[in-house]
This record gives C-alpha cells, structure tokens and sequence, in this order.
C-alpha cells in the first residue's frame, strides 16, 4: 500500500477516537466505557490507548484501504491498456497470428521461463488453432533472465517458424539451455547458424528493447498478461479465453 493510503487510514482511525473522546465527554458524561478514552486524558496516550485495544479497528480500515488502493491501481492499468491499445496490438516488431484486421485481437506478454506461461502456452494454443479470424500477438519480456529463448523465438519469426519455437520453448521441461535452443531451432527445420546471427542482429535488439519498453509503458508487472481488445483478460485456460472471444462476436 502506498504510504500516502497509510497515512489517510492512520488520520481516519485517529480522528475517530477524537471524535470519540468528544462524544464521551459530552454524552457519557462520567460513566465513559472503559473501553472508551477518559475526556481528560492527554490526548496522545488516548489514541495510543485506543489504538493498542482496538487492533481490529486499524486492521479492517488497513484491508479496505488496501482494496481501494488494488481498485484504483486496476482502473490506472485499465486506462492505460485504451490509451495505447494501437501500439500494443501493433504487429510491427512483433510476433503475431491471424487477420490483421482482426475483429478480435489478444496480445500476450510472457516470459519463456515463466512457469505460469508454461500452463498458458498449451491454452492459448488451443484457441489460436480454433479461432482462425482472432489475431493474437506475443510480446516477449525478459523479466526472468530468458534473453537468449526470446531473441530464438524472434529469430524463428524472421522465418516464418516463431509458433513452432515458442510452443516448444514454453513445453520444455527444464532449464531452457544453449543447447536446448539449439535442439528446438533444429527440430523446427531452421539453420542454426542462420538464427544464431539473426538472434546477434540490431534488428531482433530493437524489437525487443522496444516490447520491454511498453510493458514498462503500460506497467505489466507480472507475466502472462493478456490484453483482449484493450481490456485485462484474467485467464489461464482455453474456456475462458474462448468465453471472452464469444462475448465480443
């Protein structure tokens, strides 16, 4: 929680004990609860006595500032996603699947060692092969030190190959080595040679210099992240995408 938030719940609980105090001495007269700070009492150790016999009351107005915190930081991300939805849905630099003028378009931010990414990867596959008229688009982040797998997978997308090397990248069990990469470039019936400079080149460093750039734009701090016409798509599985898909035909 911000500290601005904290500061707000710890002045709302402070002023309700003055205010209690106040009624206390106006109303309670001198039969205040004991529960209650005595009207006369320096006001400091009111508060501080307050506080320390009613933990519950700081807690549950921690936890609500907490939620209106997690509300408000979800409309900021919501805004953000509408404002650049052009260049999150832009296929230039990107790896990406179907119509470019797609009624329905789904970018994914990911990151080839994320083993949330891993569950997804076989989910979203599914979709891509039943919904041929939804163009999906994949911005590869490197948040979990998988620079060397995305800069293959951007590669293979030079070739016409990037599903067939980000599908077996994300099914990999393992640590995705040097060697791995090689195996799966290989079995993708790409030269290796050729994707190992490809993988060096200016070209693939901007691409994914810029897709880090805009998740920092757009403030994606966890991977995977689906974005489905600009809004949050909250999914892991197939029936859920797919839902959100037939929600928008």
């Amino acid at each position: 929680m911000q500290k601005d938030n904290i500061i707000t719940v710890l002045v709302s609980v402070i002023a309700s004990v003055v205010v209690s105090v106040a009624l206390c001495s106006s109303v309670c007269g001198s039969k205040a609860p004991a529960s209650a700070p005595a009207a006369g009492q320096d006001m400091n150790q009111a508060i501080e006595d307050y506080l320390m016999n009613n933990p519950g009351k700081v807690r549950e107005a921690l936890e609500l500032a907490a939620q209106q915190e997690q509300i408000e930081a979800q409309k900021r991300i919501a805004e953000l996603y509408k404002a650049n939805w052009k260049d999150l849905s832009s296929y230039e630099g990107s790896p990406f699947v179907g119509p470019k003028d797609a009624k329905v378009t789904i970018v994914e931010f990911f990151d080839f060692n994320c083993g949330y990414c891993k569950r997804l990867a076989p989910e979203l596959m599914k979709v891509i092969k039943a919904n041929p008229k939804v163009k999906v688009v994949f911005k590869p982040v490197t948040f979990l030190g998988s620079m060397p797998a995305a800069k293959a997978a951007m590669a293979a997308n030079k070739q016409g190959k990037f599903l067939e090397v980000y599908e077996a990248l994300l099914t990999h069990n393992g640590q995705v080595t040097t060697a791995v990469i090689e195996d799966i470039i290989k079995k993708a019936g790409l030269d290796v040679e050729k994707t190992k400079k490809l993988m060096e080149s200016d070209e693939i460093a901007k691409e994914i210099s810029a897709i880090a750039g805009l998740s920092q734009k757009v403030q994606i701090r966890g991977v995977p992240t689906l974005i489905m016409n600009g809004e949050a798509l909250q999914a892991i599985d197939a029936d859920t995408i797919q839902n959100a898909i037939n929600n928008v035909k």
